[in-house]
């Protein structure tokens, strides 16, 4: 019984956070950060990583330069709809 209870926790767990590491990690919990819900924040983090080019991708997660980020605002905005995050008014 208790062997189940633990496996039940554990694939609990593993399932928040999108299972992340590195610099998915730290994109996902920018994105949590700043107030996105956990569901659409592991889309966006999955979409990005998917879209941009390995070091596109590991530059946003460290915050990326202002220039970088301009540059890349159509794959976030594409993420953004693929997600379904309404905009707040």
């Amino acid at each position: 019984m208790r062997v189940l209870i633990a496996a039940g926790l554990l694939a609990t767990l593993s399932g928040c956070g999108g299972g992340f590491t590195g610099d998915a990690k730290a994109m996902n919990d920018m994105c949590i950060s700043g107030g996105g819900e956990a569901r659409y924040c592991d889309c966006v983090t999955k979409a990005l990583q998917e879209k941009l080019s390995k070091d596109a991708f590991a530059e946003m997660a460290k915050g990326g330069k202002e220039s970088e980020l301009g540059a890349n605002l159509d794959v976030i905005g594409e993420a953004d709809a693929i997600c379904g995050k309404k905009p707040v008014v």
